[in-house]
């Protein structure tokens, strides 16, 4: 019976080792790193923009002027001119639709159909459609013919 006592108690000590030995391995890291983090460094540093808000395109020049007295009376630039027809397409060809002619423009990548009457632009009116030609009225009252752009002979 002594030696059953004397087993069992080899055999606890034996598991009580084992436990403290593991509990003394070489444990992973943590994910966290608690011993980098830095607490009671003051406020926060100022905010330089907001992340959530796209970028705005290149910032103009800033423009610096002389110091000295400001001019009597400002500068007026000269009245311009009326704008010109500046609108630029291409017309592509006419699609004859339940007694319609409806012409093809090509304009800035988009291909849109108009018919007679209808405004591609702000202030461009589609004056006629025919199979070779187009027609349309600027924002003065300018009139301007766009030819067929498709295959020729």
């Amino acid at each position: 019976m002594a030696f059953e006592r004397t087993a069992a108690a080899v055999f606890v000590l034996g598991g009580a080792l084992a436990l403290v030995a593991a509990q003394s391995a070489d444990v992973p890291k943590p994910l966290v790193r608690k011993d980098l983090l830095v607490f009671g460094t003051g406020e926060a540093p100022a905010i330089l923009r907001d992340i959530f808000r796209p970028r705005a395109a290149a910032a103009a020049p800033v423009v610096r002027r002389a110091v000295g007295p400001a001019p009597s009376a400002p500068v007026v630039p000269p009245p311009a001119a009326a704008p010109t027809f500046t609108l630029s397409i291409s017309y592509l060809g006419s699609i004859r639709s339940g007694g319609r002619i409806i012409g093809l423009v090509l304009r800035g990548g988009q291909t849109l159909d108009v018919a007679e009457g209808d405004e591609i632009a702000p202030g461009y009116k589609v004056v006629s459609v025919t199979a070779e030609a187009i027609v349309i009225q600027g924002p003065n009252g300018e009139r301007r013919t766009f030819s067929k752009q498709g295959d020729r002979p």
